[in-house]
């Protein structure tokens, strides 16, 4: 196995840039991840193209190592010094992994999706979409240039959903409108007109959309959706956006599974 020292080395520059920069990321159309528990999330989805561990890291994690080289296109061992030079953490675990970007797409027979409308903070678009994930949606859209699904930081926060979760990419609320037919879709947004969760049926095919942190939901997707709906808080100003989402989304999931209309 080839012994990597130099930071000059073109596959290390490769993987830290994608790890750094989210210009390198959409010029590439690749990304990477770090740690155990990424890595080996990536290896059970797709191949690996570059893949590179330090020695430690192969001692302690033998069977993340062993699954990610025999998916890996090129893989190598770094010195420790290089670990902390490529990471974007303060602990590096030793491990990282690049790959090509890659998704899987809403299914039509999807009857529950969230919609993320300019959420701007990755911890928030990774969190929501591992809530969707465990509670069971069948998909996350996004829209008006929401956070990076592949950053460093949307991918520790989904701890591997975002490999998994199906997702669609529309170019205007048109598209998203066209997509979301069938759909009764909710604006989970502060409204005269909005509706208190808890007392909204969510019958048929259910679709909500989460808005930006500070602005909420923008206009033009408010217009689309059938009705608005709120959480009702008694001391706090408002939730974090992926909070809200997680109240809203368990609130869907379980009144469709005990099976109210």
């Amino acid at each position: 196995m080839e012994i990597i020292s130099s930071r000059r080395n073109y596959n290390v520059r490769v993987v830290r840039e994608l790890l750094k920069s989210a210009e390198y990321r959409r010029q590439t159309d690749m990304f990477a991840v770090e740690g155990d528990h990424l890595c080996g999330e990536l290896s059970r989805c797709t191949d690996i193209e570059y893949f590179l561990y330090t020695e430690k890291a192969g001692k302690k994690y033998p069977e993340t190592v062993k699954r990610a080289v025999e998916k890996a296109h090129y893989s190598a061992v770094i010195t420790e010094e290089l670990s902390e030079y490529i990471s974007d953490t303060k602990t590096p675990q030793g491990l990282f992994a690049a790959a090509e970007r890659f998704g899987v797409e809403i299914s039509e027979n999807a009857d529950r999706i969230v919609v993320l409308d300019n959420v701007q903070d990755p911890k928030n678009v990774g969190t929501i979409i591992r809530t969707a994930e465990a509670l069971g949606f069948d998909g996350v859209i996004f829209i008006n240039g929401c956070a990076d699904k592949f950053s460093p930081k949307t991918l520790r926060a989904s701890m591997g959903s975002v490999f998994r979760m199906p997702s669609f990419f529309p170019k205007d609320v048109n598209a998203l409108k066209e997509r979301l037919a069938g759909f009764e879709i909710y604006a989970a947004m502060l409204d005269k007109s909005a509706k208190r969760l808890g007392e909204v049926k969510f019958t048929g095919k259910t679709a909500v959309v989460i808005g930006n942190e500070g602005a909420g939901v923008s206009r033009e997707t408010a217009e689309i959706c059938g009705e608005k709906l709120y959480i009702p808080i008694r001391k706090a100003e408002s939730l974090n956006a992926a909070a809200a989402a997680a109240i809203i989304l368990w609130e869907i999931s379980d009144k469709n599974q005990r099976g109210e209309d």
